[in-house]
């Protein structure tokens, strides 16, 4: 691989550690903004637009090699989002009008290439979403409303008091011969609503 290649696949594996949840087009339109002369360069010589995703693709799943090579935690295949950001992702999918940098539902997103099967989600010990077969860049809703603890808090809290709440999210892979998980805590305000996810390796994402 020529040099402007590999600084090219290194600047595409910092974009996936702080945003797992991104697509491969906004992964590559975040390498024109970083690098416009290499990306540039590089999108002459790979007209295609369909193989320019292929190569973001594979240069993003550098983050599943063995441990020996690179940290497998630093890829997830699934990854909370808000509505706002789902709308991003999913144009066709409205979200509320706000300013607010929060928002009142969320989402777990299949962000890798492959189906995920089996999808459990736990919010304070309690099964808030289950999906049988998630597709890649589907949707499943966090149901949280009926969660009677964390509704209690939201009655009792003071204006903008926040509160973690424990999430871990269980699902299979390879067509069910693999499971995965990840498990984290969900920041709520009880004014605006959920404003980040704090994932157990550290790593933090805003809720838009």
């Amino acid at each position: 691989m020529t040099r402007p290649r590999k600084e090219l696949e290194q600047l595409t594996q910092n974009v996936e550690r702080a945003h797992s949840e991104w697509s491969a087009r906004q992964v590559e339109r975040e390498l024109e903004a970083l690098a416009p002369v290499i990306y540039g360069n590089w999108k002459n010589e790979t007209p295609n637009f369909a193989a320019r995703l292929r190569q973001v693709q594979r240069w993003r799943k550098g983050y599943r090699s063995p441990p020996k090579v690179r940290p497998t935690s630093l890829y997830r295949h699934v990854w909370p989002v808000g509505e706002r950001q789902r709308h991003e992702l999913e144009p066709a999918y409205v979200a509320r009008p706000t300013r607010l940098r929060a928002s009142h539902r969320v989402f777990l997103r299949n962000c890798s290439p492959e189906p995920v099967q089996e999808l459990r989600a736990r919010l304070a010990g309690k099964e808030v979403a289950y999906e049988p077969s998630l597709l890649p860049g589907h949707f499943v809703e966090v149901d949280w409303s009926r969660h009677e603890e964390l509704m209690k808090w939201l009655l009792e809290a003071s204006d903008h008091s926040t509160r973690p709440f424990k999430l871990l999210v269980e699902f299979a892979t390879d067509r069910g011969t693999r499971s995965g998980r990840f498990e984290g805590e969900l920041e709520l305000d009880s004014t605006d609503g959920w404003r980040a996810f704090v994932a157990s390796d550290g790593s933090r994402k805003e809720i838009e």
